[in-house]
């Protein structure tokens, strides 16, 4: 199938949000706390619009395909700052990466990837990026290291 990975625009915003939908079921499976807000189309429609669609710290990129009805995969990356006293400079971070059920591990996971770390490495001059994943979602650990990523922190919770 062929696909382009594109800049997202704000007529993609419900196509998007029906994957971050999707993203939310699956991560749930996980973590009941991942499940969607009642109000959550509201909430991310005006956060794209407003604070992602034209930023110069945060971008959305899509797979799209004139084969297929709706968009095959999303991406987030935003620019994180440097920290105060370690010596970790400004750098990448993914806050959502999901391709659709049905067109999973047919390269348009690295596809988004390759596409994040061009914009990392060529539009923000970074020179790393992180990203977070539940320790459950094999999935994505598995496309993350198939990719050449490296686990390198480890995420400790405590119920308060």
């Amino acid at each position: 199938m062929n696909y382009e990975i594109r800049y997202a625009e704000e007529d993609d915003a419900d196509e998007i949000l029906s994957l971050w939908y999707e993203y939310s079921d699956h991560l749930s499976q996980f973590d009941a706390r991942y499940e969607h807000k009642a109000d959550a189309g509201d909430q991310w429609r005006d956060y794209f619009l407003n604070r992602m669609v034209g930023s110069s710290k945060a971008s959305v990129f899509v797979a799209d395909s004139s084969e297929v009805e709706g968009l095959l995969g999303v991406i987030e990356v935003r620019v994180m700052g440097a920290h105060p006293i370690f010596q970790l400079d400004q750098h990448g971070m993914i806050f959502g990466h999901h391709v659709r059920s049905g067109y999973q591990r047919e390269g348009i996971e690295a596809a988004l990837l390759d596409k994040a770390e061009e914009w990392f490495k060529h539009e923000k001059n970074l020179t790393f990026y992180r990203m977070n994943v539940l320790a459950e979602n094999h999935y994505l650990g598995e496309i993350y290291e198939e990719y050449g990523l490296e686990q390198i922190e480890h995420t400790y919770e405590g119920e308060l």
